[in-house]
């Protein structure tokens, strides 16, 4: 069994307007080990939007090679990242894109490969919500980042992607939501993306990105990476 779950070989991306090329991205390498929480620390601008639409499949690198579980994804079609999109990789945003029109029990089931009331039950439950009947502006912004959660995970993905999981949330409740992540992380590797220095305690691997370039920082610090 692969026991590397997502790695980025010399990946760049290039954008061109005219005759300009803009390198969002310059030669990364990452390597994220299964049942690992990893933080990306990076500002706006940095490069992490792009970052995480190439980590996601929603995009593709100009250069270099994207691998998930062994596999080299780089070249596959729009179809072909679509489907390994929806059974490996769950996705929470920072604004949880909840259907506000559908309860929580429905908001989860939503994604499902094979709608399971019964697995999005015990999910919820994994990560704390019984009333599963209720809507999202019923809920705090807590609860609803504990739905987007369990709907990330719904489908056992082997790659989580977090994109500022707690960008609108307290510190009490940072504190929940990454706990309940280092506690998920041996079901699914996580990857968050945030400019929130603080978060790095929580994480097995820190890297920080600026201006395209990828850092990993081998002592967990963000202090030592001039953040």
């Amino acid at each position: 069994m692969n026991n590397n779950i997502l790695e980025f070989q010399e990946v760049w991306k290039t954008y061109k307007d005219g005759k300009t090329e803009l390198h969002a991205l310059k030669d990364i390498n990452l390597l994220l080990k299964k049942n690992s929480l990893n933080i990306i620390l990076g500002s706006s601008g940095s490069g992490k939007t792009t970052f995480l639409n190439l980590a996601s499949l929603l995009d593709t690198p100009t250069k270099g090679k994207i691998i998930i579980n062994g596999q080299n994804l780089s070249n596959l079609s729009k179809i072909e990242r679509s489907k390994i999109r929806r059974t490996e990789i769950g996705i929470i945003y920072q604004r949880n894109n909840l259907f506000p029109y559908l309860n929580v029990l429905e908001n989860v089931m939503l994604p499902m490969v094979s709608p399971d009331k019964n697995k999005s039950i015990t999910v919820l439950e994994t990560v704390g919500l019984t009333e599963t009947h209720k809507f999202p502006d019923e809920l705090s912004i807590e609860e609803q980042q504990r739905v987007a959660m369990a709907r990330a995970m719904i489908n056992d993905p082997i790659l989580i992607i977090a994109d500022e999981p707690t960008g609108e949330l307290g510190k009490k409740s940072t504190k929940m939501l990454m706990n309940l992540m280092k506690r998920i992380k041996y079901k699914s590797t996580i990857l968050i993306a945030s400019n929130n220095a603080n978060l790095s305690g929580y994480c097995d691997e820190l890297f920080f990105l600026k201006d395209g370039k990828l850092k990993k920082n081998p002592g967990n610090n963000y202090k030592s990476l001039n953040y």
